[in-house]
């Protein structure tokens, strides 16, 4: 599966974090953080224990990543059900 800059900003919205919580709980930098999600829709440029981190804090709050985008599927959530595609992904 293809994690892109786009995927990576919309799932840390669905997860309702905002960089600079995401960046603490995964412990990354916000630069760091910028630099995937401004990669667009690119693969994320991210070494895989760094980007491993952050997955673990999104999924932790219900993001789940999938061919055609990403979900949050969380019980709690007000978005259940909620879908963001990637560009050109088939919806």
């Amino acid at each position: 599966m293809r994690i892109t800059g786009n995927l990576f900003h919309a799932a840390r919205a669905l997860a309702g974090l905002t960089r600079d919580d995401l960046a603490s709980r995964a412990r990354l930098s916000r630069d760091v953080l910028y630099s995937w999600e401004t990669s667009s829709n690119a693969l994320v440029p991210a070494q895989y224990q760094m980007l491993c981190r952050a997955l673990d804090v999104l999924e932790a709050e219900g993001v789940r990543f999938s061919d055609g985008g990403v979900h949050r599927d969380c019980p709690s959530a007000p978005s259940v059900g909620t879908v963001m595609h990637s560009e050109g992904a088939a919806a």
